[in-house]
């Protein structure tokens, strides 16, 4: 009878995670309400991005288009006095992994505004304005500790033979953007960089100021400037300032090896 009552916990306790898990991703797509408690106290976190693909361009955009999306806790970089740096990233990974478990291939794409580091330095220090990514288990769990993060199925990234990139955002449906253009791939026999540190930080009303910090290994850099970013968005050509955005300080396609992601809630 023990027995009996120690499987029928188990199943209890996974069914319930997975309902817990699986709801909150179809609330990002407009199906069931979020469950107001959860099996998964939010607390700090650990992920992992495994033999990955990524764009990265790095731009500039009008100070006051941005200014209203970054509070005041955090000062927003202007390298010449009335713009801001902004950087869209996109990546696709052979094993997006959570907890250590979860794995599956994945995609993920996130924008910020580069802001004066509020902790230690990294290599980049960004205010999150979007997150996406496909993978539902690393969006629901950001989601419970407040970061603006969407579960997006029909995100893509894709390099054809040219070879040319092509990404589409399209949630949230106000952020919207894409990326397009030639590019020349990384050759996978140079030397990597060194590992890289980018800190990725969001305000949240219950967990204080959360840190997503990605901690990267094995990159290699190809060359992308004439990649561009399109707004679909209306609140992304707010921030753009149009419909196109180039990138003239940094636009690369990129592998890396692994990246270690650590979310941290009340960072600061």
């Amino acid at each position: 009878m023990n027995r009996v009552r120690s499987r029928f916990q188990i199943l209890s306790a996974f069914w319930i995670l997975m309902f817990s898990v699986f709801s909150v991703a179809l609330a990002d797509e407009g199906g069931l309400a979020a469950p107001s408690r959860s099996v998964d106290p939010p607390g700090d976190f650990e992920a992992e991005y495994v033999a990955c693909d990524e764009f990265a361009g790095v731009g500039l955009v009008p100070l006051a288009n941005v200014f209203d999306l970054v509070p005041a806790d955090y000062t927003v970089i202007e390298p010449i006095p009335g713009l801001a740096i902004i950087v869209a990233q996109a990546g696709s990974c052979s094993e997006i992994s959570v907890e250590g478990g979860w794995s599956q291939p994945g995609i993920f794409a996130q924008f910020g505004v580069a802001v004066v580091p509020p902790l230690t330095p990294g290599n980049g220090d960004f205010y999150q304005i979007l997150f996406a990514t496909d993978h539902p288990l690393l969006a629901a769990k950001l989601r419970r500790r407040g970061v603006k993060a969407r579960f997006t199925p029909r995100l893509s990234y894709q390099i054809d033979d040219q070879p040319a990139l092509t990404v589409d955002v399209p949630k949230p449906p106000k952020l919207a953007f894409e990326l397009m253009g030639p590019i020349t791939l990384p050759d996978p026999t140079a030397p990597p960089n060194p590992v890289s540190v980018f800190n990725y930080y969001t305000q949240t009303r219950r967990h204080g100021n959360v840190l997503q910090q990605n901690v990267v290994e094995g990159i290699r850099l190809g060359e992308g400037s004439a990649v561009t970013l399109i707004a679909i968005g209306s609140d992304m050509q707010d921030i753009v300032g149009g419909e196109i955005l180039m990138f003239p300080f940094f636009s690369s396609p990129e592998v890396f090896d692994q990246a270690a992601l650590s979310v941290i809630v009340d960072a600061f």
